[in-house]
């Protein structure tokens, strides 16, 4: 026989109020209609009685020895659970606001253009159930108004290989565009590189006492922040000095900071992610570190990442504070702004007259008619020719008659098909003298 549930804390309230009823003469048919009437003075309980009712449930509970709490089928405890999602959402809205506050205070004077700004990428083989294995890693440094100032890029040769992951780790390096760990070559010193990532965030103000924060993509924070915690871990440095946030919640929070104007900016935090992951820079040549160039796999190297993202940041957010773009610094070297200006311009004077306008003259309309173009049949290309009627041509005539051309059959007799000569196993003469049937 199943075990009763154990019961709740309402169940004990829904027996007292009951008790209370029924002495001012009031009396239910069942617990439901208990419960429907005991609901309401529930919620509205002080603490106190409900703290009365919680320890009542809690000591029948101990009494059935039924543990308080509960278990995952994989024994994870669900209060721990929930912990971890409530820490979570804690450290999201922390994030959120100290991007905010760094945003806003930087705006306030106008300072948040030549604020710098770090974005951070890595590469890795593969993961293990603890730890990713790194193989490149990159953090640039621009702002608004220089743009993109310089990269510090390392390929890095894993202290170590997790065994049981070769094949992981070959189809990684292929993947990325990395070469292949190496025991014969010396491990990178991951205490080093720890050391020139501090330097180089601190290269702004070397007196500052925190670091400023990392940014990158959504789906790297993870493998970021766990680059860091294995660097920190080898120099026995506490890892809470670095902050890793996602850069669209940067991007949406600075562009919508520095606009001027309704149109400008996001509406909605995905669409500064979509924008990012859009990507328009992502064929870009020559962006790339010397390895990947070579290999030719620039589109999956660290640097050449990180320099595409700053450049969809500065593409969108100069022209709105009012910075020139300049090729090499805000874009690409080989961008010809001036083509693009020009291609711009182009079509807002060839844009179409909207509906419902047609008595006044757009901008379409007068510049065709300051440079009137015309067909080869002389008349001009405002008007539009007359289209033809489609007629149906079928492939023959339907009255054709092919019956004169159909050749009759000849005519065939006996003398067309010779008697089959009567041999072995041909022709039933045959079958009968090999089954020795008496004609």
């Amino acid at each position: 026989m199943p075990k009763k549930p154990p019961r709740n804390a309402f169940y004990y309230f829904m027996i007292n109020f009951k008790e209370e009823e029924r002495k001012k003469g009031i009396n239910y048919a069942n617990l439901a209609e208990v419960a429907d009437a005991a609901g309401p003075a529930w919620r509205n309980a002080p603490p106190s009685v409900r703290s009365k009712f919680e320890a009542i449930a809690k000591q029948e509970k101990q009494k059935r020895n039924i543990p308080d709490t509960k278990f995952t089928s994989h024994g994870i405890s669900l209060a721990e659970i929930e912990q971890q999602e409530k820490e979570l959402r804690d450290a999201e809205e922390a994030e959120r606001q100290d991007i905010k506050n760094f945003v806003k205070l930087k705006s306030f004077n106008d300072s948040i253009k030549y604020e710098d700004i770090y974005l951070m990428d890595v590469n890795f083989y593969c993961k293990t159930s603890t730890e990713y294995v790194i193989g490149e890693s990159s953090i640039l440094r621009f702002n608004l108004q220089d743009g993109i100032k310089d990269i510090y890029h390392e390929l890095i040769n894993p202290p170590h290989i997790p065994i049981g992951y070769a094949s992981d780790i070959k189809i990684g390096s292929q993947e990325y565009g990395l070469e292949m760990p190496d025991d014969t070559q010396s491990r990178s010193n991951f205490m080093q590189i720890l050391a020139n990532c501090v330097d180089y965030l601190k290269q702004q103000d070397p007196n500052v006492k925190s670091l400023p924060p990392i940014f990158t993509m959504p789906d790297k924070v993870a493998p970021v922040q766990d680059f860091i915690l294995q660097m920190c871990n080898r120099a026995a440095e506490d890892d809470s000095i670095f902050r890793i946030y996602k850069l669209d919640t940067l991007f949406f929070t600075l562009i919508n900071a520095i606009k001027t104007c309704t149109n400008e900016g996001f509406p909605k935090e995905s669409l500064a992610l979509a924008q990012l992951k859009k990507d328009s820079f992502k064929y870009t040549p020559g962006i790339g570190c010397e390895h990947h160039e070579i290999a030719d796999k620039s589109i999956e190297c660290t640097t050449s990442r990180t320099k595409r993202w700053a450049y969809t940041i500065l593409d969108s957010c100069c022209p709105v504070i009012g910075i020139d773009l300049q090729p090499g610094k805000h874009m690409p070297a080989d961008y010809d702004i001036e083509s693009i200006h020009t291609y711009k311009e182009q079509k807002k004077v060839r844009a179409g007259p909207s509906v419902a306008k047609t008595s006044a003259t757009t901008s379409y309309e007068s510049s065709l008619s300051t440079n009137q173009v015309f067909n080869t049949a002389g008349v001009s290309s405002l008007e539009t020719p007359a289209k033809e009627k489609r007629t149906h041509r079928p492939l023959r005539l339907p009255k054709t008659d092919y019956s004169q051309s159909i050749r009759p059959a000849p005519e065939l007799t006996e003398e067309n098909f010779p008697k089959l000569s009567a041999g072995r196993g041909r022709g039933l003469a045959g079958s009968f003298d090999k089954m020795r049937i008496k004609k």
